[in-house]
């Protein structure tokens, strides 16, 4: 009886850390960039907007042409070859602002005219989702990438 007993505790307290640490899991973000020009122009606007969360969110900073942070960057689902930044929220990355379905990955919108690797979100998107975090979208969703012929200006 003790012996039951103990396996149900155990059991319990397995499941409240689980439940613990998903929870956790949406202050953290995790930004990745690349070290070359124009990411790191991009990089440099978005960490003045997470500046003003780090005291609610704790922020890690990723590489992408690291091969260390090669793993986690496939755990996001995030591209596998060629991405010039992204910043993950919680485990996600896809938001539903107003009408519009946003990913935060590829430059943001300030970077218009910059080729291959447009996305589709803005500054005032991500601002919108660390302040409400249920604009998440259950699922990622990887933008499309459209083909041009000046493509890949980065090198």
């Amino acid at each position: 009886m003790k012996f039951t007993l103990i396996i149900v505790f155990i059991t319990l307290l397995s499941i409240k850390t689980g439940l613990v640490s998903k929870e956790s899991n949406m202050n953290n973000i995790d930004v990745f960039y690349k070290q070359l020009e124009p990411s790191q122009r991009a990089l440099q606007k978005v960490k003045k907007v997470l500046a003003c969360y780090e005291t609610t969110y704790q922020i890690s900073y990723y590489d992408i042409l690291d091969k260390a942070n090669h793993d986690i960057i496939l755990s996001y689902g995030l591209p596998s070859e060629h991405f010039p930044i992204a910043v993950v929220i919680g485990g996600k990355y896809s938001a539903k602002i107003e009408d519009r379905i946003v990913s935060f990955v590829h430059f943001p919108d300030f970077m218009k005219g910059i080729g291959r690797h447009e996305g589709n979100w803005s500054l005032d998107d991500l601002k919108a989702v660390l302040e409400d975090n249920s604009l998440l979208l259950k699922d990622n969703i990887l933008p499309e990438i459209v083909d041009d012929d000046d493509h890949d200006k980065e090198n």
